[in-house]
């Protein structure tokens, strides 16, 4: 018998590949299917024919409403429920259809819960509570031609449809609206408006949405078609704030941010306060600002909008975001403590289902806002300003609300780092958490770990040992990374560009040339033929390279060769494409074959064929930057003897000839000094200073380490030489400022100390005390996570470093 509770419609065109997946989750109902196709040139209509659905077909008139109500009143059942052919039941169907039966007469709409899918990961998502359940036959119908508006029509509300736009528009009605913002801001969601005022319950259906992720927009038109179609009702109803407000969300879709913003805040300007599209207006309006980088706008705007919305964790958190890139870190702290004291859901602050009102605003909320986000941020401000156990406490409470969140888990472990707790124990502490939130058997004795079979996990279990590997290796400890991919985590998938990196971070080099032949190459049928430095240049295409292979993948495959004392084999040629064929011999024979013309001259050993010093190789730009990428890569896996060898001459043979020595170092020491290696780089730049060649960049380098030491005076005397050379250099003034507050505090200090009774001098360092906090969140000084911060007290020149027992040692020798 078919059951007559509850009804599903369907507006379609060219879904056949998201329709099977949306009808099999709502087998179980034993619904009526409406299914309206609105001129679909595949198998849509057929494919529905086969769920039993009832098809309808149309003509597209650039109408959603229109599409919409021609199902409408056919419906037999009790309630309908209005989905899209990308959305599908998630949970709840079953509890839905126990509910509906119960529902008091007098409410005859319900919302549900949609999670809008924006990108890959589990967090990655938007929650809207729109109204999509209705009961039949009680005067709803759709208006609009795009983001179709419910109403209810009936003797009490007759209108024209212009009169009920009007209506609708002015009133203070329900309204949920949702736009998905990534970084490119190229996803939103549409927009579904009801007329009455009605407090309708939340339903326990919970449904997925996947059709405004990033990949599947760029597949389509849709953002176009909704441009052109939000055009013809601002042409209907001119200055409309609610069609503005779509505009502007159409503009995020299609790139255009500047235009957006002008949308929004045209929007903003029109819409009554009431208006319930208006708080997630100001949300989206915020985010665009940010993504802009027009930090005061969005904060003039933030500071009274969050007021306004005080339960809106959202408003807080970007709020949060704006002050912290301010550099006003303590209240950025407190708007993110604010976000994590709104409530999660509907649900915290009213009663739903069974015909029982929720009393809350529903806003549209990006997971975890009011939680593991807002905790996560907490965390990295604590961690940033030394407060290092209370960051560990907020970074696992986090977890606790969702132990799948990666920044969470990174956070985590460079936290522990940073607090001087050793690799084993992080990862042990890693392991101990994830135990006891997914039940993963946990052991230190390695044997057992190879010996024991590996249970069968779930999906969210593996994300999270693959977090927790890639948090390891993230907080620098590659080896325990390694250890736990060989052991407790040997079932989890690990790219082998990854573990190849891992492995030359960690100093096993054979290993990582073993993995990488093993992996990457092809057997070699010839000794790799050695060309001269002309005939690299002039070589034209070979055969064809296969360019499956990643940039940092080959890099390091490079590094694991001449690490380890081996050339560059074909099969690694092979890899790499025709117009970087060249630079990677050239790299390959400036290692092993190089010798200075000056060398060659004295020297009895006859010099190698090589360009002459003074002539240049005419790479193309995106080749040059592989190669300065190349000795990044090197730095970054710390093999510094090949990088500091492969930076010296290839600058010498793709740049300038009549770069001086100390020119060539001291670019070297800026490279050194943004992967953490401080104190090698500042040699080099104190050598490059008693030269009399050092550029801004160079003494702010300089200057920023002596700050770090102590070395307060001479810190401000660099950092304001630097400011002499490049007076718009904001990074300098910020710190330059900060050591005379520094200064200023300490002079006070001392003056204390032999007056303590001077209330004068308490004032005053109680005033500069606050103001050193405000100016201290100034995000002047380069940022190092706990990979670099384990360099900075590397040795302090290479060959140190090289006589440390590094891979690199043998290329290091054969230079003599």
């Amino acid at each position: 018998m078919q059951n007559r509770l509850l009804g599903i419609h369907m507006i379609v065109q060219n879904e056949e590949h998201h329709l099977p997946r949306c009808l099999d989750s709502l087998k179980q109902a034993g619904s009526e299917w409406f299914i309206t196709d609105t001129g679909s040139s595949d198998r849509t209509p057929d494919m529905a024919r086969t769920y039993g659905a009832t098809v309808l077909h149309a003509s597209w008139e650039d109408d959603f409403a229109k599409a919409r109500n021609i199902s409408l009143p056919l419906a037999t059942t009790e309630w309908i429920l209005c989905l899209d052919a990308d959305e599908y039941v998630i949970e709840g169907l079953d509890q839905l259809m126990n509910v509906l039966p119960n529902v008091h007469k007098s409410i005859t709409r319900l919302r549900i819960t949609i999670e809008n899918q924006y990108g890959e990961g589990i967090e990655d998502k938007i929650l809207s509570h729109p109204v999509r359940l209705f009961r039949a036959h009680h005067g709803y119908q759709y208006t609009g031609r795009i983001h179709e508006q419910l109403f209810r029509q009936n003797t009490d509300y007759q209108s024209s449809d212009v009169t009920l736009n009007k209506s609708i528009r002015e009133s203070g009605i329900h309204l949920d609206s949702l736009e998905i913002s990534t970084v490119d801001h190229s996803a939103a969601v549409e927009v579904e408006i009801d007329v009455e005022v009605e407090e309708e319950p939340l339903a326990p259906l919970r449904l997925g949405h996947d059709g405004y992720l990033a990949t599947v927009i760029a597949k389509g038109d849709k953002s176009k078609r909704n441009l052109r179609l939000i055009e013809r009702e601002l042409a209907d109803h001119p200055a409309d704030p609610f069609h503005l407000y779509n505009l502007g969300v159409t503009r995020c879709q299609l790139g255009d941010l500047e235009q957006a913003v002008e949308a929004f805040r045209e929007s903003l300007k029109r819409a009554k306060w009431q208006a319930p599209y208006r708080s997630t207006l100001v949300r989206d309006l915020a985010k665009v600002l940010v993504e802009l980088e027009r930090y005061e706008e969005a904060h003039l705007l933030l500071s009274a909008e969050t007021q306004r919305y005080p339960a809106y964790a959202d408003l807080h958190l970007i709020y949060g975001e704006v002050l912290e890139r301010q550099g006003l870190q303590e209240r950025a702290y407190r708007a993110y403590a604010r976000a994590s004291t709104c409530a999660s859901s509907p649900n915290d602050h009213g009663r739903s289902g069974g015909g029982e009102a929720v009393v809350k605003a529903f806003y549209v909320t990006e997971a975890g806002s009011c939680s593991y986000r807002a905790y996560t941020s907490m965390a990295r401000l604590a961690q940033q300003r030394g407060f290092g156990q209370e960051a560990v406490r907020l970074y696992e409470l986090a977890l606790e609300h969702l132990s799948t969140y990666r920044p969470a888990w990174m956070g985590l472990a460079d936290a522990l780092q940073q607090q001087g707790v050793s690799d084993e124990s992080i990862a042990d502490r890693l392991l101990h958490l994830a135990h006891r939130l997914h039940q993963i058997h946990v052991t230190t004795d390695h044997a057992d770990q190879m010996n024991r079979p590996h249970p069968s996990l779930g999906k969210e279990t593996k994300i999270v040992l693959m977090h927790m590997l890639y948090a390891l290796a993230n907080c620098g400890a590659y080896k325990q990374a390694l250890l736990l991919l060989g052991g407790e985590a040997s079932h989890i998938h690990i790219p082998v560009g990854d573990q190849l990196h891992w492995m030359l971070c960690a100093g096993q080099v054979t290993d990582a040339w073993n993995l990488a032949q093993s992996s990457w190459g092809e057997a070699d049928r010839e000794d790799h033929k050695r060309t001269s430095f002309s005939s690299v240049i002039t070589s034209g295409v070979e055969d064809a390279a296969d360019m499956s292979l990643q940039s940092d993948e080959r890099s390091d495959w490079a590094l694991a060769c001449w690490a380890s004392g081996r050339r560059l084999p074909s099969s690694f040629f092979a890899k790499v494409s025709p117009l970087e064929r060249g630079m990677w011999k050239v790299a390959d024979r400036l290692l092993f074959e190089y010798k200075p013309a000056a060398l060659s001259a004295s020297s009895s050993i006859a010099p190698v064929p090589a360009v002459p010093d003074g002539q240049l190789l005419q790479w193309s730009e995106p080749v040059q930057m592989i190669a300065r990428q190349l000795v990044a890569r090197a730095i970054q896996s710390g093999h510094l003897v090949i990088a500091q060898q492969l930076h010296e001459r290839l600058v010498r043979i793709m740049s300038d000839p009549e770069r001086t020595e100390t020119e060539i170092r001291r670019n070297y020491a800026g490279l050194l000094h943004q992967h953490g290696y401080t104190m090698i780089a500042a040699e080099m730049l104190i050598q490059s200073m008693t030269e009399g060649e050092l550029d801004a960049e160079g003494l702010f380098c300089l200057g920023e380490t002596l700050y770090s030491k102590g070395h307060l005076d001479q810190a401000l005397s660099l950092l304001e030489q630097a400011l002499e050379q490049k007076p718009d250099f904001s990074e300098a003034r910020a710190g330059a400022a900060i050591c005379y507050l520094q200064m200023a505090l300490g002079l006070i200090r001392q003056e204390r100390n032999r007056s303590s009774e001077v209330r004068v001098l308490a004032d005053q360092q109680l005033a500069l005390e606050k103001q050193l906090r405000i100016a201290e969140g100034i995000p002047w000084r380069t940022v190092y996570h706990a990979k670099e911060r384990r360099n900075h007290h590397a040795g302090t020149s290479a060959s140190e470093t090289a006589e440390s027992g590094r891979a690199d040692l043998s290329v290091h020798d054969r230079q003599g």
